[in-house]
């Protein structure tokens, strides 16, 4: 399973990175001119991005890495203003080896709709601080959250999905895309509702240790989600966990009055 790389930053001393980004109309042959264009000058492309929002044009970023010390932002951007696609072009040059994206703003994710990057790490160290603070009370308000995430989502996207089996395993696809987690639907029951659900690589889990299960915010996902699926109010409890020393994440996830 290949990671998906956002671009962010790189940083190598003695290394120079350049950050192209071209609107150009969209027609067959426009990647393979650019590529064409970059190759000649020594350029290796490292990593980008591709955003077609008319029929007509469309928006490439990418990273690349110049093996000749003499090219630099200007001369990019005579060579690219070669391709007979290009509508309009930004190329920024890395200092001391440190590029950063500075030209891609705002940062848009699923559903279209803005979103702002944090590192596991990060969301792990606020979760914490938030339950070192305020115990009890800042669990029930993580798990809240989670259960109007995973029952927001599902909502916009119930018209795509049925209400089965395959359905809530397409729907876990999402937190696969958007980085949260590896999940797998393993047991589903529509007449007594329930479920159960294998995770791999759950971040609130991930990398940690605990004497007990770690996941507050996903098990929130999973009843909310569910509770929209099922049409009756779920609750999930984590019985497996990474950061206990099992191999995977386990959930089941039952009628709340079961519980």
């Amino acid at each position: 399973m290949n990671e998906k790389h956002v671009m962010v930053l790189r940083h190598v001393p003695k290394k120079k990175f350049f950050i192209i980004s071209a609107k150009l109309t969209e027609q067959v042959g426009v990647l393979a001119d650019l590529s064409k264009l970059l190759a000649v000058r020594g350029m290796t492309i490292l990593e980008g991005h591709i955003h077609v929002p008319n029929p007509s044009y469309g928006y490439v970023t990418l990273l690349a890495e110049a093996t000749d010390p003499a090219t630099d932002a200007d001369l990019l951007r005579q060579v690219l203003k070669g391709s007979i696609f290009l509508q309009s072009l930004t190329v920024i040059e890395s200092k001391g080896g440190m590029i950063i994206d500075s030209v891609n703003f705002p940062l848009v994710g699923a559903m279209d709709r803005r979103a702002v990057l944090m590192s596991a790490e990060s969301m792990r160290d606020l979760f914490d601080l938030v339950a070192a603070k305020w115990g009890k009370e800042a669990e029930d308000l993580i798990y809240g959250l989670g259960v109007g995430y995973g029952n927001g989502f599902w909502a916009e996207l119930s018209g795509a999905l049925g209400k089965d089996k395959d359905s809530m395993q397409e729907y876990l696809e999402f937190f696969s895309a958007i980085g949260m987690a590896r999940a797998t639907v393993e047991r589903f029951k529509s007449n007594v509702p329930s479920l159960e659900v294998s995770v791999e690589r759950l971040f609130e889990c991930e990398g940690v240790t605990s004497k007990a299960p770690k996941s507050v915010f996903f098990r929130g996902v999973l009843a909310g989600s569910s509770s929209s699926l099922f049409g009756r109010e779920m609750t999930a409890r984590e019985t497996d966990c990474i950061a206990t020393g099992d191999k995977k994440c386990k959930f089941d996830v039952i009628p709340m009055q079961q519980q």
